[in-house]
């Protein structure tokens, strides 16, 4: 795709540096790099030039670099100008190249916009280019690296082939008749749809740690009131983000904490003190608890280990027959240890962790954060690719088309409508990739781009 606007943009962030870059794209870099370098510089060479302004005095001094099309990030012709990071240089420099016709300021990501236009990458590695660049633990950073060498692509297309290759056998058995097709039609169709169910299962399984990564496991604080939430939050964020007193209650609506573990994120979720009362208030507070902690990848059940051993075991009880879902992990946290002056650490008794800990002092902090990296199970998880929620989405779709396929199938066997079904799921993971788009879907995710990029 040619577009009639060449574009620049600063590459390095505003303020002082040491080197400041300019990045031009477009049919327009070749007359800057003559009028700006006095000559069209070798490509994909770094050379020593000066930057000069309209009357052929030398504005600065840097590395000019030389990209033609199609070798180049965008496709395009691209020239990147590399010299000292003063604002007022870079200020002169990019005045002096927005004088030249046909030349304007770049659209956040506009760069990376034109370069999925030209087909230089997929929609899913120009959206983790923007992942990579706001990413903030190493976990998330290999991931996106993951999805920018197109590993998450890989998956995805390995899918719509396998969905592909099967409407190739059903569509080419509609025009004929139903003497003339051969019968084993529906032993394909049965195989196929086995291994398309099996790439389902495994990509979703991707796409959701994934997309966990990306946005953070929800770990829920819960407990009774006065059992130390709170405090839990604010030591394990290192902050004083919830409110802390004595008064029973305090607590009333879910506050909401990022955190990053050995450069894993994790969602803390305080909730309020989980009892019986007839405040309206606390009680639509205790609701919102119940529904966090349903919903959550991990819970920490807090209890005030200064209570009777008996009554911290019918705490324990009743909260593991209240929560009826023995998916989520829990994790008890017997807060106060220091007021009880026993050991600090972590014990499993009948299949359940217990750290003793105090939120107060700190003490046995450091073996909560060791457990919880450990039961997430995200550590050095090579193959995760950052995945968002539009993914998600996307995949959702077209799994259930497939399972609705597969029950219209084995109730019908009726050829037109699996072939439609196959159409609008190749559809759906389309839009995933970029294969399918549309104007709208473009602007929305490179408008959260740097302007750079």
């Amino acid at each position: 795709m040619i577009y009639n606007e060449t574009i620049i943009a600063q590459v390095t962030c505003p303020g002082k540096s040491a080197v400041g870059i300019i990045r031009i794209s477009g049919v327009q870099a070749k007359i800057v790099a003559i009028e700006i370098l006095g000559k069209m510089p070798l490509a994909r060479f770094a050379t020593y030039s000066d930057f000069l302004d309209k009357e052929g005095k030398a504005l600065d001094k840097g590395i000019s670099l030389w990209f033609p099309a199609p070798c180049s990030f965008t496709g395009e012709d691209v020239l990147e100008l590399q010299g000292h990071g003063s604002p007022v240089i870079i200020d002169l420099l990019m005045k002096r190249i927005l004088s030249i016709k046909n030349i304007r300021m770049a659209k956040p990501g506009e760069f990376s916009e034109r370069a999925f236009l030209n087909g230089k990458m997929d929609l899913i590695q120009a959206e983790s280019i923007d992942d990579l660049i706001n990413s903030e633990t190493e976990s998330s950073i290999r991931a996106s690296l993951n999805s920018l060498q197109g590993n998450f692509s890989f998956f995805i297309t390995e899918l719509i082939n396998s969905i592909i290759k099967l409407r190739i056998n059903i569509e080419s058995s509609i025009d004929f008749s139903e003497e003339e097709i051969n019968i084993n039609i529906k032993n394909i169709v049965d195989v196929k749809f086995r291994k398309i169910h099996n790439k389902f299962a495994k990509l979703k399984n991707i796409i959701l740690d994934g997309s966990l990564l990306r946005e953070g496991k929800k770990i829920v604080i819960a407990g009774l009131p006065n059992a130390g939430k709170s405090s839990l939050l604010n030591i394990l964020s290192h902050s004083d983000r919830a409110i802390v007193t004595d008064v029973p209650g305090t607590t009333r609506d879910l506050l909401y904490e990022h955190i990053s573990i050995n450069g894993i994120v994790f969602e803390l979720i305080d909730t309020a003190g989980l009892r019986n009362t007839n405040n309206k208030v606390e009680n639509i507070g205790i609701i919102r608890a119940w529904e966090a902690i349903r919903k959550s990848d991990h819970v920490l059940f807090v209890i005030d280990k200064t209570l009777s051993e008996r009554k911290r075991k019918k705490i324990c009880d009743e909260f593991r027959k209240n929560i009826s879902n023995d998916s989520i992990p829990v994790t008890f946290i017997l807060n106060k240890n220091d007021l009880v002056k026993d050991e600090f650490g972590i014990k499993n008794i009948d299949g359940l962790s217990f750290i003793s800990l105090s939120a107060h002092t700190g003490q046995g902090i450091d073996v909560l954060r060791e457990h919880i990296t450990k039961i997430e199970k995200n550590i050095n998880k090579e193959s995760v690719f950052i995945a968002r929620r539009r993914h998600v989405k996307q995949l959702d779709l077209a799994y259930n088309e497939f399972l609705f396929a597969e029950n219209n199938w084995k109730i019908s066997e009726n050829i037109e409508l699996l072939a439609e079904s196959l159409n609008s799921m190749n559809r759906f993971l389309g839009e995933i990739t970029g294969r399918f788009t549309s104007e709208d879907l473009l602007k929305d995710i490179f408008s959260s781009f740097c302007i750079g990029k």
